[in-house]
């Protein structure tokens, strides 16, 4: 073997990394172990003999995607040298997010030749930060001046005083009113995709896997946090955590580090959105405990959406539908005078996060009953 590359990152930038290598025609991993099933079975052995006495394919470019492992056996990750080295002569191997196992195991054989690539998240500088509140002021999240100031304050601040720990802030306030939606806009602007992990979705025992591992194959906190697109993270609903497992994020918002029984990652430079329904910091402090409070650097409250904000809510998310509508629709819409009837309704709309898909729902079922009803017409006719 020339080289070996084990990168740590998002997949979308270990697949910019592996164009800016020209690796355009590579080996996957499924067939590097289709090859190797077929070499022991057609020398009657096991992977641990000598690997001298089978005649090795050459294979220049093999390349592992993280989500190979998911589909592999235990076995396939604890014998995973001998599998991947039996039967091939691999001159260049790539992988992506290795199980600790695997990374060992190679490191083990090919110390000297191991090379480190990882996703190179962008950082702004604080200037820059301004211009992503003033863009905010401009932006499709409605209202909540004092939230956007905050948050980039907040994101204004890490690389002014140049932390080597996670930033993390609490949105907190009621429902439907853009604490996801504000996460959303912050991570394009870190340009990536938002990390959002729900634990109001599991229940206790599922919890506890998902915080410190289980199997390899499965989903998990710190496998998540590797294959990050940016350095937004957004656990939603974090009061809905059990509070036995707050102690895992002590260690995580103090020192920056991770670690399951699959993967270690480091997310000291990660800005941890927070969200929770509570109203006030008296709520916070005793809903979470003070040694979670404690390390919340801003609690920034998100407030109920004025008459006028709703109704800029509505009037975005009807254009947002208008554009997917061809001109012959745009017209039925147009004659049932559906937005001003919302605008007329406002009081109705308390929680914009369920807002889309009404209008959505509603102006094609309109189209559909109206183009129905004009087909009827034309059979009787």
């Amino acid at each position: 073997m020339d080289s070996l590359v084990i990168f740590k990152g998002a997949k979308r930038d270990f697949r910019n990394f592996l164009d800016n290598r020209n690796i355009d025609s590579y080996t996957p991993f499924m067939e590097l172990i289709r090859q190797y099933n077929v070499t022991v079975r057609a020398n009657d052995t096991s992977a641990t003999m000598d690997m001298g006495r089978f005649n090795k394919n050459p294979i220049k470019n093999a390349v592992i995607y993280a989500d190979d492992f998911a589909s592999v056996t235990s076995h396939v990750i604890t014998n995973f040298s001998n599998i991947v080295l039996l039967g091939h002569d691999i001159e260049n191997l790539y992988i992506q997010n290795p199980p600790k196992r695997v990374e060992y195991s190679l490191r083990v054989e090919f110390d000297d030749l191991v090379e480190e690539e990882y996703s190179d998240y962008y950082e702004p500088e604080s200037s820059e930060v301004l211009d992503l509140y003033k863009s905010l002021l401009d932006e499709t999240v409605i209202g909540q001046l004092e939230a956007k100031k905050k948050t980039c304050v907040g994101l204004y601040k890490k690389p002014s005083i140049g932390a080597t720990t996670p930033t993390v802030l609490m949105y907190f306030g009621p429902s439907g009113v853009g604490k996801t939606e504000l996460a959303k806009k912050v991570s394009e602007f870190y340009k990536g995709k938002l990390t959002r992990i729900q634990f109001s979705m599991m229940q206790t025992e599922e919890a506890y896997k998902y915080i410190f591992g289980d199997e390899h194959g499965k989903p998990s906190l710190a496998r998540d946090l590797l294959a990050r697109e940016s350095n937004i993270v957004l656990i939603d609903e974090f009061d809905k955590v059990n509070v036995g497992l707050y102690n895992v994020f002590y260690q995580m918002f103090d020192e920056g580090e991770f670690e399951d029984i699959n993967y270690q990652v480091d997310v000291s430079n990660c800005i941890f959105i927070l969200t929770t329904n509570y109203q006030n910091e008296t709520q916070i402090s005793e809903g979470l405990g003070m040694p979670i409070y404690s390390r919340i650097d801003s609690k920034i409250k998100f407030t109920q959406l004025t008459t006028e904000e709703v109704k800029q809510v509505i009037k975005n998310q009807f254009q947002q539908v208008l554009k997917k509508l061809s001109g012959e629709d745009k017209k039925i819409v147009a004659e049932f005078d559906l937005e001003n009837k919302y605008l007329e309704s406002v009081k109705v709309f308390k929680n914009i996060r369920l807002l889309d898909k009404f209008i959505e729902n509603d102006v094609y079922t309109l189209i559909f009953e109206y183009k129905l009803n004009k087909a009827k017409s034309g059979l009787q006719e």
